[in-house]
């Protein structure tokens, strides 16, 4: 790409966005950091109102969970790490379902996992295969 044509799409990116939720997904890095340092989306939002003033705070909630609901196109883009990455941060004997395994078999009162045979169980005898019924 030629030098003239980066700088124009680095101008376009710094203005602001035409649509409401181009505007609130340009701002969602510096929002997430307001969150984390304790300001409620309320403030954020009447500071934002300066820019924006005809983004009512409902808007501006609804344009907020529809942009972090959406799936990025790449997880390198938005900076999230890939599933590759989560996956080799664990540990080699990992087990997911380890939770479930634990309270399955410590589960009170009586469950039947079908491991042997109907007749047995109510009957008290094993049918013979070799035997024909009459």
């Amino acid at each position: 790409m030629t030098e003239p044509a980066k700088n124009a799409i680095r101008t376009i990116t710094a203005e602001i966005q035409p649509t409401k939720t181009g505007f609130v997904r340009t701002l969602i890095p510096e929002i997430d950091e307001a969150l984390a340092a304790g300001y409620t989306l309320k403030s954020i939002w009447e500071r934002i109102r300066t820019q924006r003033s005809d983004l009512t705070y409902s808007q501006f909630c609804l344009y907020l969970r529809r942009v972090r609901n959406k799936t990025p196109r790449t997880a390198a883009a938005s900076g999230r790490k890939t599933d590759a990455e989560l996956s080799s941060r664990r540990p080699d004997g990992f087990d997911p379902l380890a939770n479930i395994r634990r309270l399955e078999a410590s589960r009170p009162g009586f469950h039947y996992r079908g491991t042997q045979d109907l007749e047995i169980l109510v009957h008290g005898r094993k049918k013979d295969d070799n035997k024909q019924s009459r």
